[in-house]
């Protein structure tokens, strides 16, 4: 945490009345924060929620694409290659 002294923020200390004065200003810039905090907290709240809504709707729409689209035949057995050795597949121990 870093520690601001008195005259880092421009405070003066004349005399007991004016230490009150200068600690009701800072209560009450505090209050304000506090307020602001819980302001941007409800609003990253709803961007959450909206952001998750809009990963759900395009789940949707890419699953309709995908019905809609005509699927694609599947390549002969012998043609697909086995990603892990670059061999194709089920032509083991042949020579």
């Amino acid at each position: 945490m870093t520690e601001t002294t008195a005259r880092e923020v421009g405070l003066r200390f004349d005399g007991p009345d004016d230490v009150a004065e200068q600690l009701q200003v800072l209560r009450a810039e505090v209050e304000q924060l506090r307020s602001e905090v819980v302001r941007l907290d409800a609003d990253l709240d709803e961007s959450r929620r909206l952001n998750l809504r809009a990963a759900e709707l395009l789940d949707v729409v890419y699953e309709e694409l995908g019905a809609s689209r005509p699927r694609r035949t599947e390549q002969p057995r012998e043609s697909r290659t086995d990603r892990s050795r670059d061999e194709p597949i089920g032509r083991e121990g042949t020579t």
